[in-house]
């Protein structure tokens, strides 16, 4: 029996190369560079807390990427990018800030891995996004 993961599950691995306090690296410097970026930048200023949010991120992706639990919340990155109302557009954006991201942090297979599953994450969010704008009622003149 095979025991190395498929190519779809690849990222399942990566908690044991990259490590937690790389991950903790990676989604921080992420944030800080979300916080200046032209685009991106503004739907963020709600944020209050970035350290509790750069927390939170980490754990997510630590889990994602086959890490055990170590804190008890949640995230749901649908519901916080629907909340905080990011159009379907800057998902490109979005993407593009967070490869490059990885690939100042991370070895280039790590990177190239993280980012496959990021890109999957992305589409379903996009999805979620636009779902959202073809419901929204149209705007009074």
């Amino acid at each position: 029996m095979n025991s190395r993961p498929s190519a779809a599950h690849a990222h399942r691995q990566l908690h044991q190369t990259i490590g937690r306090q790389g991950i903790e690296r990676a989604v921080s410097l992420f944030y800080e560079r979300i916080r200046t970026h032209p685009a991106l930048g503004p739907y963020f200023e709600q944020v209050r807390d970035w350290d509790e949010l750069k927390q939170r991120i980490g754990h997510f992706w630590w889990l994602d990427l086959g890490g055990e639990r170590y804190r008890e919340d949640v995230y749901n990155p649908h519901a916080v990018h629907r909340h905080l109302q990011i159009p379907p557009a800057l998902v490109d954006d979005w993407l593009e800030l967070f490869s490059d991201t990885l690939h100042a942090c991370l070895d280039e297979k790590q990177a190239a891995t993280w980012f496959e599953r990021a890109k999957k994450m992305a589409e379903w969010v996009r999805i979620e996004l636009e779902k959202q704008a073809d419901q929204e009622p149209p705007a009074l003149s």
